[in-house]
């Protein structure tokens, strides 16, 4: 299993604003459909005041990499076991 990288996350945006399949990306950069399902997904494009969607020019909700990874590394500095308490952390 490889993780995506920022090029790959261009790769997907790219290809997807050409109106490619989730199948055809898969194919592509040789990674699993159901891991170019959860990117759009993380990358999603949302108005800002109203926080739905938006479309991009063939009517599919629209992909930003830069959104993905940023979603990403966010994601991946909050994973981990935390503390039960904080009292427990500051007198060790």
């Amino acid at each position: 299993m490889r993780k995506l990288t920022l090029d790959d996350r261009r790769k997907i945006e790219k290809m997807w604003n050409d109106n490619a399949s989730p199948l055809k990306i898969a194919a592509e950069l040789e990674i699993s459909q159901c891991t170019v399902y959860t990117e759009l997904k993380r990358g999603q494009k949302t108005d800002q005041w109203t926080g739905e969607v938006t479309l991009d020019k063939n009517f599919r909700p629209a992909y930003s990499a830069e959104r993905g990874e940023r979603t990403y590394q966010s994601n991946l500095r909050k994973r981990g076991r935390r503390p039960k308490n904080a009292k427990a952390v500051k007198g060790a």
